[in-house]
């Protein structure tokens, strides 16, 4: 077959668990896809296609003896670099390599996953592309002078272009969903503390979640189940349905955040879409945006100084967007971070209030299109209300689906919100989108290719 690539896991699975393609098959493909576009994509810091050989093998000697992991066995999966894996270096969050791997990587591994190599991240999971760079960027996949998102840009990128049909990624203040909304794929940030975050690498630990990206919700339902054992079946409370479900629209949001009419017409249009699945839709108001923005940066930034303080001085491969941002964390004042976290207290009780009359939340991730890398500034950040940050600050599970396109041919993406511990909820209204638009995978009936996929 010569279009592997564009599979996702559950059509793979399909194959594989049938024989109808081996495992070794499956990864070759994608390696020499890989191999082929390395240069465009830069999406790999480190690849460890031998490795992945060696896997698919025993994965194939497996199934000749009868035995099957589930889903995920011989599915070929890249890690973000601050997710560790055994013996492979991490590169991008201080050099190291480490003794043992990440819990969420041990389970997948357990799963029957093929290991394909470390994606690139932003520096310390706090940086963005600049022209200075020892490791290049990973490059957006419609349009290469723009910023993939950060700070799990390899992992969007990767997706998009079909390098693997599988990644992780971690979520401090929106690292999955708006790599996922720039790249147009999906990505989940899960409910705070529902994977472990062991053998990740820490940038605000009361902040930090590791999640699953994927080119549709039901794939990152997938990796979820096997990441999360004990939490019932995700995929399998997917329907194409949402008759009775509840959705809030947070409209002030988009207004605060500056959001363009392109993006709010998308918005629009999927909440009518919604609708015509059965959901109703209700206009709901919460904290203003501005508030969990002015919480989120002070404990996010003095937790990151905290942690990685001797870094800025010692680690001269650290990018200087990082440098800049961690600084910060050294000015903020002791009494501003017990304010943050007295206001975020109280900031999850208004949320926790809205799910009494809403089973979900819909908003947008980002306001507009990705900014170009020569005009971004490192800083500038902190002058805008966050779109991200809610889902971090009070724990609850978001995902970033794609819901269009903008003038320039560039994903639109949403997110979508549920009470903690509800994650099925956020995976069930994506799905059930996704079904019945297209708007999922790496050729949906109405996306424009990027220049990867040509």
């Amino acid at each position: 077959m010569t279009d592997l690539h564009q599979l996702g896991i559950h059509a793979l699975s399909g194959l594989i668990a049938a024989r109808k393609i081996s495992v070794l098959e499956v990864t070759d493909a994608l390696i020499a896809r890989c191999n082929a576009m390395r240069d465009q994509t830069h999406a790999f810091v480190t690849p460890t296609f031998d490795l992945a050989r060696d896997i698919a093998r025993s994965r194939d000697a497996e199934l000749a003896k009868g035995i099957s992991r589930g889903q995920l066995h011989g599915i070929p999966i890249g890690l973000k670099d601050a997710i560790d894996a055994a013996d492979i270096q991490t590169t991008l969050c201080g050099s190291y390599t480490p003794r043992r791997s990440a819990a969420v990587w041990q389970s997948l591994d357990a799963a029957g996953a093929v290991l394909m190599g470390k994606l690139h991240c932003a520096g310390y999971c706090l940086g963005t592309p600049g022209m200075n760079d020892a490791v290049p960027f990973a490059r957006h996949p419609f349009d290469a002078s723009r910023t993939p998102g950060a700070s799990s840009s390899g992992s969007a990128v990767a997706l998009a272009n079909g390098l693997v049909p599988a990644a992780l990624g971690t979520d401090t203040g929106g690292s999955i969903r708006i790599p996922a909304s720039f790249c147009g794929i999906v990505g989940l940030k899960p409910t705070n503390g529902l994977l472990s975050r062991d053998g990740v690498f820490p940038l605000a630990p009361s902040l930090d979640q590791v999640g699953p990206m994927a080119r549709d919700s039901r794939d990152c339902a997938i990796l979820l189940d096997a990441m999360a054992p004990g939490s019932g079946s995700y995929a399998g409370g997917l329907t194409q349905r949402l008759d009775g479900l509840r959705v809030g629209h947070v409209a002030h949001f988009s207004v605060e955040a500056g959001v363009t009419s392109e993006y709010e017409i998308a918005v629009q249009t999927t909440l009518a879409s919604l609708a015509a699945l059965g959901a109703t839709i209700e206009e709901v108001t919460l904290p203003p945006l501005q508030a969990f923005t002015d919480c989120f940066l002070p404990l996010m930034l003095s937790e990151a100084y905290g942690l990685h303080a001797k870094a800025i001085q010692h680690d001269q491969a650290m990018p200087d967007s990082t440098r800049a941002r961690l600084q910060i964390g050294a000015m903020i004042d002791p009494a501003d971070v017990t304010r943050a976290k007295a206001q975020r207290a109280r900031l999850t009780q208004a949320v926790d209030a809205i799910w009494t009359r809403v089973d979900v939340l819909v908003f947008p991730i980002v306001p507009a299109d990705p900014p170009r890398i020569d005009c971004i500034e490192p800083l500038a950040y902190m002058r805008a209300p966050m779109l991200a940050v809610p889902a971090n600050l009070v724990g609850v599970p978001a995902v970033s689906i794609p819901c269009g396109f903008s003038e320039a041919g560039l994903p639109i993406g949403l997110q979508i919100l549920a009470p903690r511990s509800c994650d099925g909820n956020v995976l069930r209204v994506a799905h059930a989108y996704e079904t019945e638009t297209g708007l999922t995978g790496p050729r949906p009936r109405q996306r424009p290719k990027p220049y990867s996929l040509l």
